[in-house]
């Protein structure tokens, strides 16, 4: 994936979070544009030549290209989390063999769905670190795991807890101490698109989608004793070293497993 070109601007009739807005441009790094009354989003980005914009609006910030829009949601862990509280089980879960105070390292965040789920399991003894590389979705994931209110109030404690860091997974397993994690996960960008999945296409325009390096999975081998890779295609994971498969028996999406 190209670097993606963006700005920050702020939500129609907003001039209130303007303020608010050009500090994260300047954390950012990128140009501030005060929003007229009477130009489009769409406008916008063809105006000024850009790939996407962050817009802070009431609710927080909000990724708009061309084609997509993307704001921060915990998507299915809200239900995942309430399937768990009735003694339901969970693959992803299972997979990983999480339990209270585990260290997890997720090196694809995104939205932060798996990362909530573990972060509520392994609880607050635990530990979970969640990298993602694409810098604009980053902000606006990190924004929300310290920001949104959910219903449930173990869920947004576990949302809090999440540690979440705009690196590459390469660039950070380098640099981390052997076994500073229990167990490393991987939900690389499927190679082969789920079709119409709404909130995937919507994630995709934005995320890091480089596939899965090998160099990757030695060093996440000397970081944690166990890996997890998540992945459509059994043949992908057996090429990566995967010798045990977990996940649902009618599910099309397998979990590979490698042990050191």
């Amino acid at each position: 994936m190209e670097k993606i070109n963006f700005a920050v601007t702020v939500s129609r009739n907003s001039v209130n979070l303007e303020e608010e807005g050009r500090r994260w441009a300047e954390q950012l790094g990128v140009s501030f544009l005060p929003r007229s009354k009477n130009i489009s989003l769409e406008a916008m980005l063809q105006a000024e030549g850009l790939d996407a914009l962050i817009v802070n609006s009431a609710k927080g910030p909000v990724l708009q290209s061309t084609d997509n829009c993307f704001a921060y949601h915990p998507s299915m862990a809200v239900l995942r989390i309430m399937n768990l509280q009735r003694g339901e089980e969970d693959h992803f879960v299972g997979a990983l063999g999480l339990r209270k105070n585990l260290r997890v390292l997720d090196c694809t965040l995104g939205h932060g769905s798996d990362a909530a789920v573990a972060s509520y399991v392994v609880g607050a003894e635990g530990k979970v670190v969640g990298l993602e590389a694409s810098k604009i979705l980053h902000f606006v994931t990190a924004y929300g795991l310290q920001n949104y209110a959910a219903k449930d109030k173990e869920l947004t404690k576990a949302l809090r807890r999440i540690a979440a860091y705009n690196i590459t997974a390469e660039e950070y397993l380098a640099a981390c101490a052997p076994d500073s994690f229990d167990v490393v996960y991987f939900d690389p960008m499927f190679r082969f698109p789920v079709k119409g999945s709404v909130a995937m296409s919507a994630l995709r325009s934005f995320a890091y989608e480089k596939p899965l390096a090998k160099k990757c999975v030695e060093l996440a081998l000397r970081a944690a004793p166990k890996i997890v890779i998540k992945e459509r295609c059994e043949n992908i994971l057996h090429s990566y070293g995967c010798t045990e498969f977990a996940g649902g028996k009618y599910s099309k999406v397998k979990f590979g497993i490698i042990r050191r």
